[in-house]
């Protein structure tokens, strides 16, 4: 099995940790993109049309590491869950017809492919120490939020 976990005592949610320094700068650098695009303040020959931001974005996503530490995150998720003490569930949220749709999913299930056809998976984890936390993921994105709660 996996030997990381989450650390829930070093996330302070008012506050970016070490690993999302690079995804603080990469957010900056996208806002800083928009607002010149919103501005038009790019080359007025190009068209806009042939901008694609979606491979924009996942260009910067991959400069600066946000993968990795995705990957990471989720794998010690995965773990946490699987531990002798855990408790909590995981919730898979599937777009259909337009409605969001959230159902219980193994945790192990999300080893294998098809992860990005969650439009977010939701970690609500927790342990008999009395530990309790949550950490969101979303695939498409590539992103994840993690809070602790502190009782």
């Amino acid at each position: 099995m996996f030997h990381s976990q989450p650390t829930p005592g070093s996330h302070d949610p008012g506050r970016i940790s070490p690993p999302n320094q690079a995804l603080d700068a990469l957010l900056i650098r996208l806002g800083t993109t928009i607002r010149d695009l919103c501005q038009r303040q790019v080359d007025k020959h190009r068209s806009l049309d042939n901008l694609d931001l979606p491979s924009i974005v996942d260009h910067l996503l991959r400069d600066h590491g946000a993968e990795t530490d995705f990957d990471q995150q989720l794998i010690a998720c995965i773990n946490a869950m699987c531990q002798n003490d855990a408790m909590g569930q995981t919730l898979a949220f599937l777009r259909n017809d337009g409605k969001l749709h959230m159902r219980h999913i193994n945790t192990l299930d999300l080893l294998g492919p098809g992860l990005d056809r969650y439009e977010m998976v939701l970690f609500d984890g927790g342990n008999s120490h009395g530990d309790r936390w949550k950490h969101v993921f979303f695939p498409a994105q590539r992103m994840h939020y993690f809070v602790y709660e502190d009782l």
